[in-house]
């Protein structure tokens, strides 16, 4: 009789998807805030940003602690190259889930940010041309955060309806 968990933990599962939400909500803030009249609302938008980018890194942070402490380990869902492929993919994912948040916060202090209205973190930098580059850097790790979460996501659903082997119900909620 394996030992093996099938499922893995109510822990990992929860960190898993609220990492996901975390994400999309973050990525549609994002390309929001501008939207928003200069001011109280744009302050406020920009301030639930950072506040849920930080968020995410605690997020993210204790996911990788529960993972390495304590969280189920599941064999690879495919053997040989696919298998290392997926697992490749789950590590590029927890590089740039921490490199957005970490930009995100080196962009708050370069930019100088009020949040909320309460307290301004001091401009760590008057360059522009820094500016502009960790801005277009957090940007696009965002952007290819989403598109590998999205091909993360479609693999799933290849499993669960074309190969119909379970790796999916391995992180739904339910069950265990």
């Amino acid at each position: 009789m394996s030992t093996t968990p099938i499922r893995y933990d109510r822990t990992s599962i929860l960190l898993h998807w609220a990492t996901a939400a975390l994400v999309v909500l973050l990525w549609l803030i994002a390309h929001w805030i501008d939207d928003f009249p200069r001011g109280t609302a744009r302050i406020t938008a920009r301030s639930v940003h950072i506040l849920l980018g930080v968020t995410l890194l605690a997020v993210v942070l204790a996911r990788m602690a529960w993972r390495l402490r304590w969280g189920h380990r599941l064999p690879l869902a495919n053997p040989g190259a696919a298998g290392y492929l997926a697992k490749t993919v789950h590590y590029a994912l927890y590089g740039l889930l921490l490199a957005v948040p970490l930009l995100g916060i080196a962009n708050v202090w370069i930019r100088g940010d009020s949040i909320f209205g309460l307290f301004t973190v001091p401009k760590f930098s008057l360059d522009q041309e820094l500016r502009h580059t960790v801005e277009d850097l957090h940007e696009t790790a965002a952007n290819i955060v989403l598109i590998v979460a999205g091909l993360h996501a479609l693999a799933a659903l290849a499993h669960h309806y074309f190969k119909r082997d379970g790796v999916l119900k391995r992180m739904l909620p339910g069950g265990e």
